[in-house]
C-alpha cells in the first residue's frame, strides 16, 4: 500500500503505465506470428508483499487474465516474477514495465545425464599423511547422523524404490514446510512420501504436457537415479543383471529427501525450475541438487543462476553438474560463482566386451568395453564387416563409414556384426547401434578410443568399443580373410584394475564463456557407470525376456553432481552453521589431483589434467570434514561480481534485498576485477607479464578444538610453472582462535611480455596437519 503522498503518486503513475501498456497488450498479438512462453524476472521478492513488486506482479496478473493470459506459474517465496504466453511484441513492452528485471524466453533445458563411494574412499587416503588421515583410518564410508534436507529438481522419484525406505528414521523435522503432492491420476493414493521421502511436487507448464501426467512419480528414471547417489539407503546385494554387484549407497542416507518434478519426457522448461526453486526456499531444504543446464552468457536469462543465486542468498547451498559438452573448451555450464559445479571423472570398475575374431582354427582376442545384456546368441559367430562395405550407391562415403542414418544397404547389413568409424561430426555411439539395428544387424563395433571409458549400454542389442589400434587389427583380419566371423563376448566387470580417476570427453570443460576471471568448474566427481536406483518396472530398461531391472548403469555429469550434493549434505549435518561458501571451500581444497596410482588424473586422451578439466580436482569423503581453513565468498563478492560483469547498481538493487549498507559498484570496474573476489581458486587473465597482477584473498581458521588447532601457524608452499613468477604475501599465516580470519596476497610476474600457454599451478597451506590448496591459472587471453 503506498503510505505517503509521494509514494501514492508514484504507484498511481505506475499503474496507469501498465493499464496503457496491458491495453496495447491485448491487441499486440494480432499483430506479429511469433509468440511463445515466456519468463518475466522481477528480482528479489518483498519481505513486504503488499509492497515493492509484489505490487506490480498483482497488476499484471490481474490485466494479463482480462487479456486472456493466464501466467503459468507465480514467483514470490525467493524472488519476484511469473511465466506468461506472450507474443514476440508483448514481451519487449514487459521488459520495459516498472519492476521489471529481464524478460527472456521460456526454453527448455536438457537434463545432463555401489562402487563410486567405495573408490572416493579410496581415494581420500592418497592425500599425503597427516593427522588428518591418521585420524580417519577405518575404510568403511563414515555416516553422518544428520536431518539435513536436500531438495531436486529433476524428473521426478519413484517412491517405492527401496533406496527412500524410512525404516528406523526419526520423524519429519519441524522446520520442513513442504507439502507431499498426491497427483491427479486416476490413483493419487499411489504416490506416497515417508520420513525419507519428506516432499514431492511437480510443475506442468506446457500444453504439449499430457494433463494425466501430473505427479511427482518419475518416468524417465534420471531423478530417481541421482537421488538415490546422494541419498539413498544402503543395499546389499545390488547389481546390473549381476555386472557392478555390491553394496549400493548413497553418500548421505540418513538425509531426507524433497523432489521438485520440474521435467517431463519433453525436457526441463525454465519457468518451472523457476518454481521449483521459489517453492524449495520456501519449504526449507538445506541443499538443492540439479542436473540440468543451458549454454547462456547472459545470467539474467538463466533460470539456474537466477534461482541459485537467491537460494544461496538464503544459506541454501547449490550443486549444479558442469554439462556434457566436452571435451571442447569452454564448455562450461551453471558457472556462477554462487553455485558450486561438478565436472565428471572415472572410477575404477571397467566393463569389458571382448570380440573374438576368426573361426577355432585362428582365434585373435580383440579388448572391446561395453555393457551387452542384450538376449542374443553370444555362444556363436557372426559374419562381420566394416560399414564401408555396405555403403548404398550414391551415399557419402564417410557418412557410411560412420554408420549414419540413411547410407548402408539393408540386404548387406542383415545378420553382420558391423565394425563402424567415430569422426563424423558429433555422431552418437547411439545412432549408430539404432542404423545398424534397424538394418538387421547382429550388433556394433565402434572404433573410438575417447569413448573407451563410457559404456554404452543397449538392453537390445550388442555394442562394443574398441581402441583405434585395434581398430586396425580388426580391419586387416576382415581384408585378409574370405569369410570372416566374430563374436562379442558376454560382458565382465573389473573393479581396481583400471587407472581413475581420469577426466571423460563428455564432461564439459572451462574457462567459464562469461569471463576467464573465474575458474570452472570447481570440482569433478564419480560420473561415469554410475550403478543406482531406477524405475520399478521399467519395461524399456530390460532386455527382451529379462525382468526390468531394480537398478540402471547411467553416465554423465549428471551422476557427478549428487555426489557432491551428498557430500556437501554431511558437512551441513556436521556443521549446522556453515555457509553454502564454506562447505565449497571444504570440498575445493581438500581436492586430490592424483589418481589410484599415485600419477596425475589425466583426460581421455591420457594428457595431464588442468585446472579447466577437473577444478580443484577429485572430491575426497572425508577430506571436506577437516578442512582446517575456508575462503567465505560473501554478499559483497557476488555483488560485486555483478558489478564486474556489466550489471548497475539499479538493477543489482532488485535483485538482491541483502545489499548492505553503503554499498556501491567500484568505479571504473571489469571483468578483470573478478579475480579478486574471495573464491577458493584463482583465475587471472588479460595477462602481459609486463606489469605485475597481484590478486588478495581472506582464510577463516575452522578446526576443530578437540585436536587444539586453536592456537596455530599456516606456513605457504607453491608450485609454479616455468616463466611465472608468484610470490604469497606474507608467507606465514598465525592464527590464534578459532574463527579468525587472515588475509593474504598474491602477485603474478614473468620475464616474457606474454605467455604463450595458460599457465597452471597452486598455492598450499599447511600448518603439519591440514593441507589447504588453491589452484590457480594465469592467461594472456582477455574476455570478449
Amino acid at each position: 500500500m503506498c503510505l505517503e503522498v509521494q509514494e501514492m503518486t508514484r504507484c498511481l503513475r505506475a499503474t496507469f503505465i501498465l493499464f496503457v501498456f496491458l491495453l496495447v497488450i491485448q491487441n499486440c498479438e494480432s499483430e506479429t506470428s511469433k509468440s511463445g512462453d515466456y519468463i518475466i524476472y522481477m528480482g528479489a521478492a518483498s519481505a513486504d508483499e503488499s509492497t515493492g513488486n509484489d505490487h506490480h506482479i498483482d497488476l499484471m496478473s490481474t490485466m494479463l487474465k482480462r487479456s486472456g493470459k493466464t501466467p503459468m506459474h507465480r514467483y514470490k517465496h525467493g524472488f519476484s516474477g511469473f511465466a506468461t504466453h506472450l507474443s514476440e511484441d508483448e514481451a519487449r513492452l514487459m521488459a520495459e514495465q516498472p519492476g521489471v528485471v529481464s524478460v527472456f524466453p521460456d526454453q527448455m533445458l536438457p537434463l545432463h545425464t555401489t562402487r563410486s563411494w567405495d573408490f572416493l574412499v579410496q581415494e581420500s587416503y592418497q592425500k599425503e599423511s597427516t593427522y588428518f588421515t591418521e585420524m580417519n583410518s577405518q575404510p568403511e564410508l563414515d555416516v553422518a547422523v544428520g536431518d539435513t534436507i536436500i531438495g531436486f529438481i529433476d524428473s521426478g522419484i519413484w517412491p517405492e524404490s527401496e533406496s527412500f525406505n524410512d525404516m528406523h528414521m526419526q520423524p519429519v523435522p519441524d522446520r520442513w514446510k513442504g507439502t507431499c503432492m498426491r497427483g491427479k491420476k486416476t490413483e493419487p493414493d499411489a504416490f506416497r512420501c515417508n520420513r525419507k521421502l519428506i516432499g514431492a511436487r511437480y510443475y506442468n507448464s506446457s500444453f504439449l504436457l499430457d494433463p494425466d501426467y501430473e505427479t511427482p512419480r518419475d518416468f524417465l528414471g534420471h531423478g530417481t537415479h541421482v537421488a538415490s547417489i546422494a541419498a539413498g539407503r544402503t543395499i546389499s546385494d545390488a547389481s546390473y543383471y549381476g555386472l557392478a554387484g555390491g553394496i549400493m549407497r548413497g553418500g548421505s542416507p540418513t538425509s531426507r529427501i524433497a523432489m521438485y518434478r520440474a521435467c517431463s519426457l519433453l525436457g526441463c522448461r525454465g519457468s518451472s525450475i523457476l518454481a521449483a526453486f521459489d517453492d524449495a526456499i520456501a519449504d526449507g531444504v538445506d541443499i538443492i541438487s540439479i542436473s540440468m543446464g543451458l549454454f547462456i552468457d547472459n545470467l539474467l536469462e538463466d533460470p539456474l543462476s537466477i534461482g541459485s543465486f537467491h537460494a544461496v542468498e538464503r544459506g541454501i547451498t547449490v550443486v549444479c553438474s558442469a554439462g556434457n559438452l566436452g571435451p571442447s573448451g569452454q564448455s562450461v555450464v551453471n558457472a556462477a560463482p554462487w553455485m558450486i559445479t561438478v565436472g565428471a571423472s572415472t572410477i575404477d570398475r571397467g566393463f569389458e566386451s571382448n570380440i573374438l575374431l576368426g573361426g577355432l582354427d585362428n582365434i585373435r582376442l580383440i579388448k572391446g568395453a561395453g555393457i551387452n545384456i542384450a538376449n542374443i546368441d553370444r555362444t556363436q559367430s557372426y559374419p562381420i564387416i566394416h560399414a564401408r562395405s555396405a555403403k548404398k550407391i550414391g551415399a557419402n562415403e564417410k557418412a557410411a563409414r560412420n554408420c549414419a542414418g540413411n547410407t548402408m544397404n539393408r540386404t548387406i547389413v542383415e545378420g553382420k556384426i558391423v565394425v563402424c568409424d567415430n569422426d563424423y561430426g558429433n555422431q552418437a555411439i547411439q545412432w549408430k547401434s539404432e542404423e545398424v539395428k534397424r538394418l538387421g544387424g547382429t550388433g556394433v563395433i565402434v572404433i573410438d578410443d575417447k569413448s573407451m571409458d563410457l559404456s554404452y549400454i543397449d538392453p537390445s542389442f550388442l555394442v562394443t568399443i574398441v581402441k583405434p589400434v585395434d581398430g586396425l587389427e580388426i580391419m586387416s583380419y576382415i581384408n585378409s580373410t574370405r569369410e570372416p566371423i566374430a563374436m562379442i563376448m558376454p560382458t565382465r566387470s573389473r573393479t581396481g584394475h583400471e587407472l581413475a580417476p581420469s577426466i571423460p570427453s563428455f564432461s564439459s570443460r572451462g574457462p567459464y564463456l562469461l569471463t576467464r576471471s573465474i575458474l570452472k568448474p570447481d570440482i569433478a566427481a564419480p560420473g561415469v557407470n554410475i550403478l543406482a536406483s531406477w524405475l520399478i518396472g521399467d519395461l524399456n530398461a530390460a532386455p527382451q525376456g529379462k525382468e526390468p531391472p531394480l537398478v540402471n548403469i547411467e553416465s554423465g555429469t549428471s551422476m557427478s553432481c549428487p555426489h557432491v550434493s551428498g557430500i556437501a549434505a554431511r558437512l551441513k549435518s556436521e556443521n549446522p552453521s556453515w555457509s553454502p561458501a564454506a562447505i565449497r571451500s571444504a570440498i575445493m581444497t581438500t581436492a586430490v589431483q592424483i589418481t589410484n596410482t599415485g600419477s596425475h588424473i589425466t583426460t581421455e586422451t591420457g594428457d595431464k589434467a588442468t585446472p579447466y578439466d577437473f577444478g580443484a580436482g577429485q572430491v575426497t569423503i572425508f577430506g571436506p570434514s577437516s578442512p582446517g581453513l575456508v575462503y567465505e565468498t560473501n554478499q559483497i563478492d557476488y555483488l560485486n561480481f555483478l558489478c564486474y560483469v556489466g550489471f548497475t547498481y539499479d538493477q543489482i538493487k532488485r535483485i538482491s534485498t541483502r545489499i548492505p549498507q553503503g554499498f556501491a559498484c567500484p568505479v571504473q570496474s571489469s571483468k578483470g576485477d573478478i579475480s579478486d573476489i574471495n573464491y577458493p581458486s584463482i583465475s587471472v587473465s588479460n595477462f602481459n607479464g609486463e606489469e605485475s597482477r597481484r590478486v588478495s584473498r581472506t582464510v577463516t581458521n575452522v578446526a576443530s578444538r578437540l585436536i587444539g588447532e586453536e592456537d596455530t601457524v599456516y606456513n605457504v608452499s607453491i608450485n609454479a610453472p616455468k616463466g611465472l613468477r608468484v610470490r604469497v604475501i606474507p608467507r606465514s599465516l598465525h592464527f590464534k582462535n578459532i574463527g579468525d580470519t587472515l588475509r593474504y596476497q598474491v602477485i603474478f610476474s614473468s620475464s616474457t611480455s606474454t605467455l604463450k600457454e595458460d599457465a597452471f599451478g597452486s598455492i598450499t597451506w599447511s600448518n603439519g596437519m591440514y593441507r589447504v590448496r588453491s589452484p590457480f591459472v594465469v592467461t594472456s587471453k582477455a574476455d570478449i
